[in-house]
């Protein structure tokens, strides 16, 4: 097996995926625990070469992603923030789309919509990822936060 191959299954199920089946995760399965998605991501940055300087250290500034700056990580959601995440959601645009313009995580964008019930669960969100990037054609996204 490669690094790249191996990159590739540690991305599937962090992103709430069965790599061997490409089915959705048991909720309640141990890779779906953001602690466990968060430690996957780091590995599959990892295999990928893409180790960040002082990794392991307290994060001081915004967090880049694909060359993407996302200000707002670990900030406070205002309710301006949460209005128009709810407005775009409801408006159909691309979960990605929403987390570069409000400068979140594609996993923090989830989250907000899982907590505001638009979503049912983490799963739905992660499945309209794939979806959406599947359409696109994007890249996949480090996303877990």
């Amino acid at each position: 097996m490669t690094p790249e191959q191996a990159s590739t299954i540690v991305e599937q199920l962090a992103l709430g995926t069965d790599p061997r089946t490409g089915t959705a995760l048991a909720p309640g399965d141990a890779c779906t625990a953001p602690e466990v998605i968060r430690a996957l991501f780091i590995a599959r940055n990892a295999l990928q070469g893409r180790v960040p300087e002082g990794a392991g250290t307290a994060r001081r500034g915004p967090v880049m992603r694909n060359g993407v700056v996302l200000e707002n990580v670990g900030k406070r959601w205002s309710a301006q923030d949460v209005d128009t995440l709810l407005q775009d959601f409801a408006s159909g645009i691309p979960l990605r789309q929403i987390s570069r313009q409000l400068g979140r995580t594609d996993s923090g964008i989830v989250a907000r919509l899982v907590a505001a019930g638009a979503l049912p669960d983490r799963e739905a969100g992660y499945a309209l990822m794939r979806a959406d990037r599947g359409r696109a054609g994007d890249p996949p996204d480090g996303h877990a936060d």
